[in-house]
């Protein structure tokens, strides 16, 4: 073997038995190229214990077999073993370092020590006492380690990196050039010489504004200067050189290339002037991701946050934010904290973000949607920085659609954004710092519309009902209902009102809506319409702050770090200013602290080769509880007599009382809630240029964990739904009874979950031809399923007719403490094209799968959640049995007693076997340059989600008899059913229904499918204009919805074709135009440019704007759930009719509160039946959305300054704006029922 370059392979760790093992240095000799450092820092051990799941590696001698060669003859492992002497290159002054081995097992290997030092050895024990599956696994991450010594990547994460080849005048190479690299703002410079094919390359550059100088013996020097680098670009500078002397120096000033001719990827850079320009209603910077071709927002979601969003038909939550090339999603398990990133930096501390809405490279995995991948700023050589203040009150806004369709005037409305940020040299051109801070505050009159009872019916009189109630058929109530009104006494002589119903019904408000009042008293005027309203200012305040440090140790070391943290405080508001009955739905007090910390150190290791490694660590702190609550648990039972509340830290006030008919009385059902989600985030890159080859090969890390309190219930929850004296129609009758059909308990548990997971990725870009570059490779992730930190999990196994498998309290391993196999499948190709067919036409396109290792739907699903660590009860009685009356007390001792059975608990399942979710996803089109300043994209993007998690209840009964009014259901599991093992009951049509067990089950059988088309038109700024516009036109089908809304589970769980449907994030048009424009007034401008008073009153004013057109979301009709489907799955009507009002489907229409739909398009099944309306039957025009955010301001020419020791500093521009953002939204009702409920209306924000 012919003998190269001597390399160092510098420390190697290995996790072996759990242990931290290091080996000391060896010198070899290599046929490989030039001389580098190989820091090969993986397979240590994490936080969470070894690499591979207690995998552990196999024997080191296929290691040095691959990779060490001494005097040109290769290690093999039987030399080693025969202890052969070897005198390597770090031992030639001293006596020889010998490797030897100590028979028998477990093996043992010693390595040579450092250079200039042959003292005692290390040992390395290695047991290779392992299975073949288990040494597969070891050498596949070793294999791919290995490969890491020769080909990695050509720029990191956040970082960019310039490229090219210098040639003479003749298309000549020029080998040996000199190029030196020069950041403007910084003064850093990195030199490089040209390889022997007159190559050159630097990597891991911040993104700024370059100057490059190439110079070399016998040639003029050329410098190329303004190279504008973003996020991620591979920018190829190619020069020239002329016969001349060094001396003679030619600057060219570059341009921005506007193809992208080096990537497939589909995305564009989010630039400095657009952040800090464009109009941005709540000053959020990831809305600006927005503006881009395929990303859609949903505005009807359920629990939303500002920057959720589809991209390209996926899921809201599948989208990937990077802040410093570090992870930065919340990985909570339901969002509480109103975000789905942990910190969020202000515009004006954003250098700039790229928003890649489909990337083909293997650098980035972990989720299936866009990457959104933002740098915060570094400070430079000059000192920078801005004061801000942003100011909204009632003067400019418009009234709510509520306030209007109810006569109600503007509320109040005062909002204040304020801040600001510094950056600047703390040693000049090596140390630099960037620092902001930001407050936002915000009290907002809302409206919160509710119904209650009228006086009437507090006294017991439901004459004003359009329907006759029946007399109660609970026992010893014979007698109390005649003639719609409750009477004082039962035939048998016993008090027929409840004293805590009567006593409650004091403290409820009377309605105050003055077109429903004046029907009071009126037979058969009830609508269950919203008959009060209460409107209250509540705060919502928010600070954060945000640091970096960057420092150069020298030319071929570079250090940064970061830290940011952010505080919210928010409070919803009641719906009655009645503190003493609680507050309702709304009433909760959030208090959220995030925080992010980032380390990176960037290592040039060659002219070619460059390392990358980065640290980082996020958490999240949410908390809510109650608030406007004065009663507690003892003055609940003093004051109205209510006892047996369940009590608990944080919990306080009645529990949540729902009545059929009714706003819910008490505190949220889901309160006390907290959370606390922690992310460990390790990269390791290494980056290798070879010829026309750029080769990416790394590592990643990430370790989540959550440990939170979600559960509903945890003091109680009570149900009357009337179907004791209203059929189910209307609940307060049986309530002011006493009659308690319905109660849910859970007890309080904190779970501690952690998910591991490892990612390997080798990719290539290869230019093939001057025209063609080829994207290509593959990422493989390894998650393990999500564990417990004490074992406390429980699922469900189908053998056997149905039960709970536990695990072991000292399990050890991924599947034996989480009771799923990991999938250890999950390898994700990529393939991509660009091919450059003119100066002006690039061709691109792709092909990519991508997996979803979170679901963050809630802790729906969470087999954590199970028996018997947590209990959560549900019980529901008919007939002539109550669950308990209101006067003996909530029946906690009952609940928790002995005597209950599976039938009463609510059980949550996954598939063992379940794979992981992944997308496949192409895109294809062509980008074309029109002028020197304007580019047009035209891209087709297919997406095709499968093995998405969905959820239904695995306990749906079966229909056995199709009769329509008393059809015999069945179960799939008798003995989650009744303690008798009965697997049978009557259905509802009957006089009294059974009870079954509910076993929520996650499985990977969604599936989704998306088609657009998407067009952009682009103008960089030039001659004080640039916009971009997009458009999409796009179709989305799934046969599941978003998990975080209601009614999610499937109508027929054992017919999910029947669900395949319009996804529920299926907007079929939306068009999003921004500018930026400099009015052309003042000096320099085309109009009054000379200098007077004129140009400078008229000069530096600018007019902003994003323009936002989008159809409506589709929405769901559904019906009552008479108990054929289940506890929470969606019933859908019957569609017998045309769904809009008359003739037109027109949202202008819709001007006052009322119907939205047609109500006699739709009516609710027959007993026994599925509805026939599919999901999502309505779209189009129901709530479409049209903004116009616009801003008017004027840049000052004379910035503030700042002295220094030498001189004044320019540091604050000076800039006056107004923005608007006026917003044509129909307001979208996400539920809408047919049956009981009012037909076709919506009745409630």
């Amino acid at each position: 073997m012919k003998i190269g370059r001597k390399i160092n392979l510098t420390r190697f760790l290995l996790s072996v038995r759990g242990q931290f093992t290091r080996s000391r240095i060896v010198s070899v000799r290599s046929g490989w190229g030039s001389r580098c450092q190989l820091a090969l820092r993986l397979l240590w051990r994490s936080i969470s214990g070894d690499v591979f799941d207690s995998v552990k590696l196999p024997f080191f001698g296929s290691l040095a077999e691959a990779c060490f060669i001494v005097d040109g003859n290769l290690l093999d492992r039987q030399k080693i073993l025969r202890g052969i002497d070897i005198r390597t290159p770090c031992c030639r002054e001293c006596q020889p370092c010998r490797l030897f081995e100590e028979l028998g097992e477990p093996e043992s290997f010693l390595l040579p020590s450092p250079i200039g030092d042959c003292a005692p050895k290390r040992r390395l024990q290695m047991n290779r006492d392992l299975g073949i599956r288990r040494f597969l696994y070891g050498m596949g991450a070793l294999g791919i380690l290995q490969a890491m010594c020769v080909v990695p990547a050509f720029c990191q994460i956040d970082r960019g990196a310039i490229a090219g080849r210098i040639l003479d005048a003749s298309g000549g190479v020029v080998p040996g050039a000199t190029v030196t690299v020069t950041d403007k703002a910084t003064g850093i410079s990195i030199t490089t010489p040209a390889n022997e094919s007159g190559e050159y390359q630097v990597l891991a550059l911040i993104p700024s504004t370059y100057a490059v100088k190439v110079n070399a013996a016998g040639f003029g020097t050329v410098v190329q200067d303004g190279i504008v680098l973003h996020v991620q670009d591979r920018l190829e500078i190619d020069f020239t050189l002329k016969v001349g002397s060094v001396n003679q120096e030619v600057v060219v000033t570059a341009g921005e290339p506007l193809l992208q001719t080096q990537s497939a990827d589909v995305g564009n850079v989010v630039d400095t002037a657009r952040v800090n320009d464009l109009p941005l209603n709540g000053r959020r910077y990831a809305d600006l991701a927005l503006l881009e071709p395929g990303v859609q927002k949903f505005y009807a979601a359920n629990n939303p946050a500002p920057d959720r969003f589809s991209v390209n038909g996926n899921l809201e939550l599948q989208n990937n934010f990077l802040l410093n090339g570090i992870d930065n999603n919340s990985w909570s398990e339901n969002l509480q904290e109103f975000s789905v990133q942990v910190v969020q930096p202000p515009p004006d501390a954003i250098a700039e973000f790229r928003v890649q809405t489909r990337t083909y490279s293997t650098e980035f995995g972990n989720s299936a949607g866009a990457v959104i991948n933002a740098t915060l700023k570094s400070g430079t050589n000059q000192y920078h920085g801005n004061l801000f203040e942003y100011i909204r009150n009632a003067v400019l806004e418009g009234n709510s659609w509520i306030n209007n369709a109810n006569h109600q005037p503007r509320g109040r409305f005062t909002q204040n954004q304020f801040g600001g940020t510094l950056g600047g040299p703390l040693i000049k051109n090596k140390t630099f710092f960037f620092g902001d801070f930001e407050r936002f505050s915000n009290r907002q009159s809302t409206t919160v519309t509710s119904t209650v009872p009228t006086p009437l019916m507090k006294t017991g009189n439901f004459t004003e009902l359009p329907y006759s109630l029946s007399d109660s058929s609970v026992t010893g109530q014979a007698g109390c209902v005649a003639g719609n009104i409750i009477q004082a006494t039962s035939t048998t002589n016993q008090p027929c009102s409840d004293p805590v119903a009567a006593k409650l019904m004091t403290l409820l408000p009377d309605p105050n809506v003055a077109s429903l009042m004046a029907l009071q008293g009126t037979p058969g005027s009830w609508t269950k319409a919203p008959n009060y309203l209460f409107t209250t200012a509540v705060p919502d305040d928010v600070y954060s702050l945000d640091g970096r440090i960057d420092h150069t140790l020298d030319e071929k070391n570079r250090l940064f770090g970061s830290y940011s943290y952010r505080h919210l405080s928010r409070q919803d508001p009641p719906w009655t200013g009645n503190g003493v009955i609680g507050s309702g739905n709304f009433a909760t007090q959030y208090r959220i602290h995030t925080q992010s910390l980032a380390l990176g150190w960037t290592r040039t290791l060659s002219n070619t080769m460059v390392n990358d490694a980065r640290f980082g660590f996020n958490r999240d702190y949410a908390h809510s509880d109650p608030v406007g609550v004065t009663l507690g648990k003892s003055q609940a039972q003093s004051l109205i007599g209510l006892t047996g509340i369940p009590d608990g830290p944080g919990s306080g006030g009645l529990p949540p009382i729902e009545i059929n008919g009714l706003t819910r009385i008490g505190t949220s059902p889901w309160r006390p809630q907290y959370q606390i989600s922690q992310a460990w985030n390790i990269i390791e890159n290494l980056s290798w240029l070879k010829g026309s080859h750029s080769f990416k090969f790394g590592y990643q890390f990430l370790k989540r964990t959550d440990n939170f309190l979600d559960l509903r219930a945890p003091q109680g929850e009570l149900q009357t739904d009337g179907i004791y004296t209203a059929g189910g129609a209307f609940g307060l009758a049986d309530f002011l009874l006493g009659d308690v059909d319905g109660v849910h308990f859970t007890t309080p548990l904190v779970v501690h979950y952690f998910q591991p997971g490892h990612s390997f990725y080798a990719m290539d870009t290869w230019k093939t031809t001057p025209k063609l570059t080829l994207t290509y490779g593959v990422r493989y992730e390894l998650f393990s399923p999500i564990m417990e930190r004490k074992n406390n999990t429980t699922n469900f196994t189908p053998a056997d007719g149905g039960g709970i498998v536990t695990a072991a309290s000292n399990a050890s391993g991924w599947f034996d403490r989480s009771l799923i196999h990991p999938d250890r499948n999950d390898f994700a190709p990529r393939l991509g094209f660009a091919y450059q067919l003119t100066n002006r036409l690039v061709w691109r396109g792709g092909y990519g799968v991508f997996y979803q290792h979170s679901n963050r739907i809630g802790s729906e699903s969470l087999i954590q959640l199970n028996p018997p660590f947590l209990l959560d009860v549900q019980l529901n009685q008919g007939g002539a049995n109550t669950v308990f009356q209101l006067k003996n007390g909530f029946p906690l001792g009952t609940i928790m007693g002995s005597g209950f059975d599976l039938t009463q608990l609510q059980l949550r399942a996954q598939d063992p076997n379940q794979r992981s979710s992944y997308v496949e996803q192409t895109s294809f089109g062509p980008e074309i340059e029109l002028t020197g300043n304007t580019v047009l994209s035209v891209t087709h993007v297919g997406n095709w989600g499968r093995k998405m998690n969905r959820l239904r209840d695995y306990n749906q009964p079966h229909v056995t008899t199709f009769d329509r009014g008393c059809p015999v259901l069945q179960y799939p599991f008798a003995n989650l059913n009744t303690v008798s093992n009965i697997d049978t009951f009557a259905g509802p049509g009957c006089a009294s229904s059974g009870q079954h067990g509910f076993l929520e089950y996650a499985s990977n059988d969604g599936n989704t499918d998306y088609n657009a088309l998407e067009v952009s038109l682009r103008r960089r700024m030039a001659k004080g204009l640039g916009y971009s516009l997009s458009y999409t036109w796009s179709h989305g089908l799934a046969n599941f919805g978003d998990n975080l809304t209601a009614g999610a589970l499937p109508q027929n769980a054992y017919n999910y074709g029947a669900e395949m449907s319009n996804s529920n994030l299926d907007i079929r048009s939306r068009f999003v135009g921004n500018f930026i424009w400099d009015l052309p007034f003042g000096e320099g401008r085309r109009f009054l440019s000379e200098h007077n008073a004129a140009s400078r009153w008229l000069g530096g004013w600018q007019l902003n704007g994003i323009v936002t057109l989008q159809t409506g979301s589709p929405y769901s009709v559904t019906a009552p759930n008479d108990g054929l489907m289940g506890f929470t799955h969606a019933v859908y009507a019957d569609c017998i009719g045309n769904p809009f009002v008359g003739a037109s489907n027109d949202p202008s229409s819709y001007t006052t509160a009322g119907f939205l739909i047609n109500p006699a398009a739709f009516e609710a099944p027959a007993p026994g039946t599925f509805g026939t309306c599919q999901t999502s039957v309505c779209s189009s025009n129901s709530n479409l959305r049209n903004d116009c955010n616009y801003s008017f301001g004027r840049n000052s020419s004379t910035p503030s300054t700042i002295p220094t020791s030498r001189t004044l500093v320019p540091m604050f521009p000076r800039q006056g704006r107004l923005e608007r953002s006026p917003t044509r939204l129909l307001p979208f009702w996400a539920l809408i029922r047919a049956g009981r409920a009012i037909r076709g209306r919506y009745n409630s924000l």
